[in-house]
């Protein structure tokens, strides 16, 4: 069982992840059309760390959410078998 705290992070992560990354990168062509081209990059490149760690999340996500519904789906069926003399 995954624990609940782990989940929640992730979810939480996502929505705050992909605000991130919209706002660096807005913040990147606003200092790119103002002629600031050192900060441009900067920016650049910590919107493509946002990026990468939206897609880490994100798979993360997938992998913690698949194991859950495996360990559900397993000790529900275990708990779904009777002993043969049940009445």
């Amino acid at each position: 069982m995954v624990p609940r705290r782990l989940l929640f992070v992730l979810v939480v992560a996502l929505p705050v992840l992909v605000v991130a990354f919209a706002v660096v990168m807005g913040g990147q062509a606003l200092a790119r059309a103002t002629g600031d081209t050192v900060g441009g990059s900067v920016l650049f490149y910590v919107g493509m760390t946002a990026l990468m760690l939206l897609a880490a999340d994100l798979l993360l996500l997938v992998a913690v959410l698949g194991v859950n519904a495996l360990a559900q789906s397993s000790s529900s069926a275990s708990s779904d078998e009777t002993p043969d003399d049940a009445p």
